[in-house]
């Protein structure tokens, strides 16, 4: 039977001490020093206690209630961190041993642990290299593997990550095989676009979490917002080995989004607008971006068709990259079957 913190005091004492975690990383648990709270009804309430193995049935049943945190004490946070740590680099480090599949999920799911940490710690130099080593293991794998990587982006897309995490999640993937699809890129360069993207949002734990889920931003929220690239490039720049075209496509990668609003708001192009032009795999990294942002639902819209979502694409990139499009199209009539 857990017993509940009744008085206020001890409510209070808790808001000191206690330490936000995502529910999924309960699993990596091996035990409890102290209780875990899930903060309800104005409340913190206890659902595992000290010494426990946190059940994993339980765990299942908190996410499917959409209890997407968990509240700890700073021992327990810790070991639960530390053993992520050393999950992610042993399962990103075998990947090829046993079932691609199973490997590839996990290690995916392992993955956005981690980078939710890092949107938490930005300036964590051991999360950030761990997230980029990770990541690098990660691009080799789905490059030998890409007949699954359709089932990984559907499946990640299943989770319940908050959407600032399967945002870069899935759109990396989504880039990484529509490169390949187009045989224009060698490997190393699809591995080193695929890096670019996934890390390229680490600017978004700079933002109050409490925002990301709002409609109505006043203008200076909508500002904040829209320098989260340059929050990127800022934290990564001399932090892990990017190189100087890495770091400039992370720094504009939102390049697109002026037009895309224009679109949706269907607005006339402004003489001198569009002035500012990038080359293909700039393109391809914001492309990749948007179509997994539009064709996503969100806390405060729904997504839309990936039909209406390309028709979009095409007015914004049709004229400076027709046989791209025309690839894409190809491609994700194929990957989203």
């Amino acid at each position: 039977m857990l017993s509940a913190i009744s008085t206020p005091l001890e409510q209070h004492r808790l808001v000191l001490k206690l330490r936000p975690l995502l529910t999924g990383q309960l699993f990596l648990a091996t035990k409890l020093e102290s209780p875990v709270f899930v903060w309800s009804g104005g409340l913190f309430n206890p659902v595992f206690q000290a010494g426990e193995i946190p059940n994993r049935e339980r765990i299942r049943e908190l996410l499917t209630e959409q209890i997407k945190e968990v509240y700890l004490y700073p021992a327990d946070a810790k070991a639960i961190s530390d053993q992520l740590e050393q999950t992610l680099i042993k399962v990103t480090r075998s990947l090829s041993v046993g079932d691609p599949k199973e490997n590839g999920s996990r290690a995916l799911k392992l993955m956005s642990l981690n980078l939710d940490s890092l949107y938490k710690n930005p300036h964590d130099d051991q999360l950030l290299m761990k997230q980029f080593q990770s990541s690098q293991n990660m691009a080799k794998f789905l490059i030998e593997n890409k007949k699954i990587i359709p089932l990984f982006f559907k499946d990640i897309g299943k989770e319940k990550f908050h959407f600032t995490i399967l945002q870069p999640m899935m759109s990396s993937m989504l880039l990484l095989g529509y490169l390949q699809s187009i045989h224009l890129f060698h490997e190393r360069e699809i591995e080193t676009l695929f890096l670019t993207s996934l890390m390229k949002d680490v600017g978004l734990g700079l933002i109050p979490e409490d925002k990301y889920d709002i409609k109505g931003l006043t203008h200076d929220e909508q500002v904040l917002f829209a320098h989260h690239a340059q929050f990127s490039y800022d934290i990564l720049d001399g932090r892990i080995p990017l190189t100087k075209n890495q770091l400039s496509i992370i720094k504009h990668h939102h390049f697109l989004n002026d037009r895309l609003k224009r679109i949706l708001n269907k607005e006339k192009p402004r003489a001198g607008e569009d002035g500012m032009m990038f080359g293909v795999e700039s393109t391809m990294v914001a492309v990749a971006d948007i179509i997994v942002a539009m064709t996503s639902n969100r806390p405060y819209r729904q997504g839309l068709s990936t039909y209406q979502s390309l028709e979009l694409i095409r007015k914004m990139i049709g004229d400076e990259y027709p046989q791209e499009f025309r690839a894409l199209v190809v491609f994700l009539k194929n990957f989203l079957k």
